[in-house]
């Protein structure tokens, strides 16, 4: 009995302690919140997208967050201790809250945190783990002190730093796979709709820049087109660069006759920038001598050899209070030769064709053209734009070519030589003016626009060509032609939408556009006769066909949004005409068309960091007139492409989710599924005779369809100072053709794999790693879906390293292989250079080039009707020895890093 009460005692006291630590525990390990709201003192109004920060008393960040439409905030899941709350908003000091969590108080509210105004900007310095990057709506701002740079470096070498921001290797910027379609300086648009920013980036240096904007693209009213993930960069200059005018002189001249020579120059303001460059070489870059050539994946040189000379400016400024005016102009030439060796695999059912050619090239290019883009704005709720585009591109082509044509067991079907002059001079006029305006209630806009492009290509061909045919009978086919093909194209577009709020979260809008499209082809053909020694019409390939397409297009939509959800539901409702006429035939086609277009778009803000985007649609593609007759090039005669004026139009209906998501400490990611399927898709004919000839002709297929994932991931470590950036994608196409009147399946496959990497220590020394893996596959099932593929890899390793003495040196390493072409080489660079005077403006460089004799040019194509394989001679060793002498330039000599 004794025993049994004792025991008794024993266990509830067991249980009694039991249950006072689990309630300690769960008091020193509960999670708690503080709120706040967020006011402008001198307003008293709530702020929306005020940054808010918390560090913990080793000045460590531990959360972060933003202040939502109403100027509230929350950050959950905060552990007891002491910490300091910073609230920021761009022209308003920072507040600094010191703050003390603890078990008694589980929710911790701010109710009215004021934010002062201030002319300069103030705030409280945190030294230790500042943030690399801060969030404001929909703006991504990056701090680019936090991301060192070597002496002299330049603007692409800063943005490499940056997680989640990427260029490929023709000049174009991507932030987490979405494309950058604008380029801003200091809020004033520099580049319209840019296709290549690389140079542009070179002539500005990693120096100048104080923070890198990253935002969403919006339309003529201020808002982002739901569905369309385009991005704007601005770079915001620091106010002690904005004096003086700061440029380079460069002069280089190397063995072989190499030459490189240019100037650049930069002036940046308050309310203007004016940026210029002059380039002379023939080093197969567009860089100037004084830059460091860093391999990129496809290497920095072109192929063939190239002599060019370049001339642009790129200026943007404040004209007054209420207008901006950019104009890019722009004088480019190119002289480039080089022997091709084509491979090509013609698939046919059971066996194949193969061509092979030998082809020596020489083609000269000329480019004048200028951009204007204007941006009035009388009052806050109306602005104008205006743009413009003037091309006029001249082209000399000639081609001296050997080829012959092999069955499948390797008798030739032909062969013989074809020689051609292509010349030919491209207009282009391209104007644009929208206007906008917004009325007294939040939302109800009212948009017009009126764009013209104008188009003419004006071609002259002499082919001459002699053919040896040697199955079924022994013949020979010698073509002199003249030909003389010409084509213009006028496109008129009109437009309007009128958006009208309706309830506190839904909006209404209503969007018209019509489209007046007129395309004028016509081809003189001409035979050259050996008895009259003279050319005699061909009138076989002589024509002349005109095609209208006049498109009508109704779309409502309906908005919700609420903030964290916006759901953007819309139908269209399209009328198309379209008059073919073929003067040559007496043929006309008449064809009216009623199509409807669908797009449903979500987006989810899960927090200011991350989003989910959902995206459905269904799109009308409507067909080129192009297609209806032939194509205006026999250039080849061993290639016809043929017109079709049976296609019908096609749609494409395509599904994607997306979810992207950015931290303070530099970590960046997206992924994004998608899925494409066509019906009506527009696709090839293909005949191929026993003669080795091939005609092609558009048709319409149903089936093929798609689908893509896509990842990235981008991060940077402060500590020791690398950035890496990730990328996976896979890709699989199944797409319909015909060829010799057999239905043929080709399904492709791709699986890519990309890691960058730079490292920088004590802005002395920097080292970037590229690793590339490119996996294609091909299965057609016209050969018993006999399955071809090939892994392309790319490794390339660039150091450069600023050493006692301000001596410089630094090489660039490119390991290449692709193990269907047979090829591997390694392309292998080096520097070493010596800057003088105080503050390093005048440096010495030595260049090598390709010190292993191993450039190559090797590319490997799977098409639906064909493989091919094409290699092109590149420019081999060179050495070169340059100057750049640098002006306007501030700073002094470059500190060496601190003795062991």
């Amino acid at each position: 009995m004794q025993v049994t009460t004792t025991g008794s005692n024993q266990i509830k006291r067991c249980l009694f302690i039991l249950l006072w630590g689990c309630c300690a525990c769960s008091k020193l390990y509960a999670q708690h919140t503080i709120k706040g709201t967020v006011y402008q003192k001198d307003t008293r109004k709530t702020l929306t997208g005020a940054a808010v920060l918390l560090y913990d008393e080793k000045a460590r960040i531990k959360a972060q967050t933003q202040s939502d439409e109403k100027g509230n905030f929350a950050i959950n899941n905060i552990q007891p201790g002491f910490y300091r709350l910073l609230v920021s908003f761009m022209g308003n000091r920072t507040e600094m809250i010191p703050v003390e969590i603890n078990g008694r108080i589980k929710t911790l509210t701010f109710s009215y945190i004021q934010l002062s105004p201030s002319i300069s900007l103030s705030r409280v310095e945190v030294k230790a783990d500042r943030p690399l990057m801060s969030i404001r709506k929909d703006t991504i701002e990056f701090n680019a002190g936090e991301l060192p740079s070597l002496p002299n470096a330049n603007m692409h070498e800063l943005i490499e730093k940056i997680p989640g921001l990427t260029m490929d290797e023709n000049g174009n910027l991507f932030y987490l796979g979405a494309p950058i379609k604008e380029l801003f300086i200091d809020g004033r648009s520099l580049l319209q709709n840019m296709s290549s920013a690389k140079r542009v980036m070179e002539i500005l240096k990693a120096d100048l820049a104080d923070k890198i904007q990253i935002s969403d693209k919006k339309n003529i009213s201020g808002i982002t087109e739901p569905g369309k993930n385009e991005k704007v960069l601005n770079i915001v200059v620091k106010d002690e660069m904005k004096k003086g005018v700061r440029g380079t002189v460069t002069a280089g001249y190397g063995t072989h006759d190499r030459y490189n020579a240019g100037t650049t120059f930069n002036l940046l303001r308050k309310k203007i920038t004016v940026l210029g460059d002059v380039l002379a070489n023939n080093n197969n870059t567009q860089s100037d001598a004084g830059t460091n050539y860093a391999i990129s994946f496809n290497g920095f040189n072109q192929q063939g050899t190239n002599k060019i000379f370049n001339f642009s400016t790129y200026t943007t400024m404040e004209v007054s209070k209420k207008i901006k005016l950019t104009v890019n102009l722009r004088h480019q030439e190119q002289d480039m030769t080089s022997n091709d060796v084509q491979e090509r695999e013609n698939i046919l059912s059971g066996n194949s064709t193969f061509y092979h050619s030998n082809t020596q090239n020489h083609q000269v290019n000329k480019l004048n053209g200028g951009i204007m883009f204007m941006e009035i704005q009388p009052d806050i709720n109306n602005k104008i734009i205006v743009a413009a585009n003037v091309i006029r591109e001249t082209k000399e082509v000639n081609k001296k070519r050997l080829y012959n044509t092999t069955s499948g067991r390797m008798d030739t079907l032909n062969s013989g030589m074809l020689n051609t002059n292509d010349s030919a001079v491209n207009k282009t006029l391209d104007a644009n003016i929208s206007y906008s305006h917004k009325f007294g209630k939040t939302g109800r806009i009212l948009s017009l626009n009126a764009g013209m492009k104008n188009g003419w290509q004006d071609n002259y061909q002499l082919n001459l060509s002699e053919n040896y045919v040697f199955h079924p009978l022994i013949s020979a086919d010698t073509i002199h032609q003249h030909v003389d093909p010409k084509n213009n194209v006028r496109d008129l577009m009109l437009s309007t939408s009128y958006s009208e709020p309706v309830g506190k979260y839904w909006a209404l809008a209503i969007n018209y556009a019509y489209e007046n499209l007129l395309t004028n082809n016509r081809q003189n053909t001409s035979d050259f006769d050996i008895f009259s020694h003279d050319y005699v019409p061909n009138d076989s390939l002589t024509y002349r066909f005109d095609s209208r397409v006049v498109n009508h297009t109704v779309k409502p939509s309906i908005t919700y949004n609420k903030g964290k959800l916006m759901i953007v539901g819309s139908a269209g409702l399209s009328l198309s005409t379209l008059n073919s006429n073929n003067h040559t035939s007496g043929e006309k086609f008449v064809r009216h068309t009623t199509y409807i277009d669908r797009a449903l778009n979500i987006a989810i803000k899960l927090d200011p960091y991350k989003t989910i985007m959902i995206n459905t649609n269904g799109m009308t593609m409507p067909l080129p007139a192009q297609m209806l007759w032939p194509v205006n090039n026999n250039s080849n005669p061993l290639y016809v492409q043929l017109g079709n004026p049976d296609l019908v139009n096609a749609f494409i209906n395509t599904l994607s989710v997306s979810y992207f998501s950015n931290s303070i400490k530099g970590v960046a990611f997206a992924h994004n599924l998608e899925g494409r399927y066509f019906q009506n898709s527009f696709s090839n004919a293909v005949f191929t005779d026993s003669l080795g000839r091939q005609v092609t002709k558009p048709i319409n297929v149903s089936g093929n369809w798609g689908i893509v994932d896509n990842n990235m991931l981008g991060f940077r470590i402060k500590h020791p100072g690398i950035t890496v950036n990730y990328n996976v994608a896979f890709d699989y196409n199944r797409v319909l053709s015909q060829i010799n009147h057999l239905s043929n399946i080709s399904k492709k496959i791709s699986f890519l794999q990309y890691i960058a990497a730079s490292y920088n220590w004590r802005k002395t020394l920097e080292l970037t790693a590229k690793l590339g893996m490119d996996y294609q596959g091909n299965m057609l099932s016209l050969q018993g879906d006999y399955y071809t593929d090939y892994i392309q890899y790319r490794l390339t390793f660039n150091v450069n390293a600023w050493l006692p003495l301000d001596f410089n040196i630094g090489s660039s390493v490119q390991y290449t292989k692709n193990t269907d072409a047979g090829a591997q080489f390694t392309l292998l660079n080096g520097w070493i250079g010596k800057s003088f005077l105080a503050s390093k403006a005048l440096a010495a460089k030595f260049y090598a080039f390709d010190l292993l004799r191993q450039n190559k040019s090797v590319v490997a194509f799977y098409g639906a009707t064909y493989r091919e394989r094409l290699e092109t001679t590149n420019l081999s060793r060179y050495f070169m020895l340059s100057l750049t002498y640098s002006y306007g330039r501030k700073g002094g000599k470059h500190p060496l890093p601190p003795a062991h």
